[in-house]
């Protein structure tokens, strides 16, 4: 998940001027990590049994005013991936509207995303390029007439008909990524935390992972033949990240 924000090195070059348009131009990386974090506790506090944020290493990208975040914590069966080729509505449980994903005639800003300034989802970049609107999901069967996703950390439903998904349970959808390990992995060096690896195991709590070559995506950087077991989560909170080469 690398998205790169023009915006931000725009920001760090400009950083010494005197006078800066504050609609046009981001925030410093520190104060945008401050403020991310702010932003996020003050609108999405955090209850005891869920898993930490890193506001900044978790967002996934920036678009019209709404800022996505990912997350560690596994909801429900799997993940759904939406097809947004039309007019889209997400309903509150109770079948109350929440928000909705309009489609632009707009070859730059293809939708007009209409939900809260900041989303916690499992992965949403809108953006010409890539179209992603992945959701931690309950598996399709558990409701006649809508799809059961989270977003913000609560339910929310998409009606069924007219609307392209595919569901992957969590274990598929760990194949279908590329991992890289964090701190939070007791037996990883730092090296291998700059390796790339793909799942080849599960098993509960642990899984079994190969590190990949350069050569399977440009994003990385350093490589080293590495095949382990590592507890690659706690619960419903993963230890890992996922990325994925667009």
């Amino acid at each position: 998940m690398k998205i790169f924000y023009t915006a931000l090195i725009y920001s760090m070059v400009l950083v010494s001027c005197k006078k800066q348009n504050k609609d046009t131009v981001a925030p410093t990386l520190a104060n945008h990590s401050k403020d991310s974090t702010t932003i996020i506790k003050k609108e999405l506090p955090n209850k005891n049994n869920e898993c930490t944020i890193d506001s900044l290493a978790m967002q996934t990208t920036e678009y019209n005013g709404t800022t996505f975040y990912t997350e560690n914590n596994l909801r429900g069966s799997g993940v759904i991936n939406l097809s947004i080729n039309k007019n889209t509505e997400i309903f509150n449980m109770d079948k109350t509207p929440y928000g909705k994903i309009l489609v632009n005639n707009d070859d730059e800003n293809v939708y007009d995303v209409k939900l809260p300034k900041v989303v916690i989802a499992r992965e949403i970049i809108p953006d010409s390029e890539h179209r992603i609107f992945s959701f931690d999901a309950e598996e399709p069967g558990s409701d006649k007439d809508f799809l059961i996703i989270y977003i913000n950390k609560q339910k929310k439903l998409i009606e069924k008909k007219n609307n392209d998904y595919a569901f992957n349970s969590w274990e598929n959808y760990i194949k279908t990524a590329f991992i890289q390990l964090t701190p939070e992995i007791s037996n990883t060096s730092k090296e291998e935390q700059l390796y790339w690896y793909k799942s080849l195991k599960i098993k509960g709590d642990s899984m079994q992972i190969k590190s990949i070559p350069k050569a399977d995506c440009d994003y990385i950087e350093e490589y080293k033949n590495v095949t382990k077991w590592i507890q690659w989560k706690k619960g419903s909170c993963k230890l890992i990240k996922f990325n994925f080469c667009y």
